[in-house]
């Protein structure tokens, strides 16, 4: 009697264990789908719909704003070279999708930079694309922006195509590419001037760069071009269109 017992107890452990284990895996199956299911769901509504006219008029009034602040902050000769800097730096951080754009102009590079080098990179990168750009909007002498068609780009973009006028009444065709996420939130990730690029143009200067100096001379470079003692020198008839 007693080893039928023992055997019937075994018998019940390994139904349990069995039980035990097959409602593991359908526990795991569960999680798994449904992790698989809301990967799918937000991949899908990471962005906003770019052909819906409501999100096309959004992404228009919002260059219509940010190029308001930025001709407002340009021609206001009471503000100092420091406070100039100040409140673009403001618009920059607001407006601009910094680190894609710090992203996108490392490029391929970004696999073989260290932790370290990456951390660094996306340190700087604001700072020096403030004070790199800063000085070609002043050479710019914009008084207006006319907005001349709004034109969806891809699944998840928005060009706002622009003519920015000096006070000559002369214009550039200015284009800014810009891109909302499902909450709604606009910022842009490029600006063409006369067809050239200012991501498409950072990338192929940081490459030559790479090339040369690895990305630690590409951090040093942009570390003295923010402390004023280098000069940038970006050939912009050389960028790419992207």
């Amino acid at each position: 009697m007693k080893i039928e017992t023992i055997h019937t107890e075994t018998a019940k452990a390994d139904t349990f264990d069995k039980s035990l284990s097959l409602l593991k895996k359908i526990i795991i199956g569960f999680i798994t789908t449904s992790l698989l299911m809301a990967f799918f769901i937000f991949s899908q509504n990471a962005f906003a719909n770019n052909q819906d006219p409501a999100e096309q008029e959004k992404a228009k009034e919002f260059i219509e704003s940010f190029s308001k602040k930025a001709i407002a902050i340009l021609n206001n000769k009471e503000l100092s070279d420091t406070e100039i800097i100040d409140e673009y730096r403001n618009i920059l951080n607001e407006n601009f999708a910094l680190d894609y754009i710090a992203k996108i102009s490392l490029s391929r590079h970004i696999k073989k930079a260290s932790k370290e080098e990456l951390s660094d990179y996306y340190k700087i990168f604001p700072e020096f694309i403030l004070k790199v750009n800063s000085s070609r909007l002043k050479k710019l002498d914009t008084t207006k922006i006319v907005i001349d068609k709004v034109t969806p780009h891809a699944k998840t973009d928005i060009f706002i195509r622009t003519k920015a006028f000096n006070a000559e009444n002369k214009s550039l065709d200015v284009d800014w590419r810009v891109r909302s996420n499902k909450n709604g939130v606009v910022k842009i990730i490029d600006v063409k001037i006369e067809g050239i690029s200012m991501v498409a143009t950072q990338r192929d200067d940081f490459t030559a760069r790479i090339s040369s100096s690895g990305i630690n001379g590409l951090n040093q470079y942009m570390k003295n071009i923010i402390n004023g003692t280098e000069l940038a020198n970006v050939n912009e008839d050389d960028a790419n269109n992207s």
